[in-house]
């Protein structure tokens, strides 16, 4: 209601924007008078929790990576369906399977082999499809880790799995045709600018 308000007492009927400045202005205002999302505590890319796991990494020092996924905890009884482990790093993707131990009770056990190419630090990945939803676990893994690394990390959907909250597909809407609307203005106020100015002397 704020936004709507200034909108209609910048651009009221008889007011010229008086340059593109102006209208620049405007938007940045409208921007900083939006509410932002919600703070995440985690990853950026990291969603909606739906439970916790055991994530372990079993390294031989040479980039050869065992991981295994245990303990998992969901927050509703989702059956989980393992898609595939994923290796991440300045702008590399691995990819492998990622298999469900038989024989292990619901909602199971996972395992899966990944070897990393090249040093430094790698965001491990498993991830897994249920009926509604993506879910993923992960964890930062050194290239030439020996022996196991445990923790016990969130089981999550991804933001990009996400559909955005209506609202803010609504006010991104509102803000673009607000800052195409003002940059309209701007350049049909300094066209008629330039049309009123008398022709230079010499």
């Amino acid at each position: 209601m704020i936004i709507v308000s200034m909108i209609a007492l910048t651009v009221r009927p008889g007011t010229r924007l008086r340059s593109g400045a102006a209208a620049a202005a405007l938007t940045l205002l409208l921007v900083a008078l939006a509410p932002p999302p919600p703070a995440q505590a985690h990853d950026p890319g990291q969603g909606t929790a739906y439970g916790t796991a055991q994530m372990t990494v079993t390294g031989d020092g040479t980039g050869q990576l065992t991981v295994t996924i245990t303990g998992i905890r969901l927050t509703d009884d989702t059956d989980l369906t393992p898609t595939r482990l994923v290796a991440r790093r300045a702008g590399e993707d691995l990819t492998a399977p990622l298999r469900a131990q038989p024989g292990t009770p619901p909602p199971g056990t996972f395992t899966g082999e990944l070897a990393l190419p090249s040093p430094g630090l790698w965001f491990v990945y498993a991830q897994f499809a249920t009926g509604e939803r993506t879910l993923e676990v992960w964890v930062p893994v050194g290239q030439q880790l020996t022996g196991p690394q445990s923790q016990q990390r969130n089981l999550y959907q991804p933001v990009t799995a996400a559909t955005p909250p209506p609202g803010q597909i609504l006010l991104g809407a509102v803000l673009l045709a607000v800052s195409a609307a003002l940059t309209v203005a701007a350049a049909v106020t300094v066209a008629r600018r330039r049309r009123v100015l008398p022709p230079a002397t010499t």
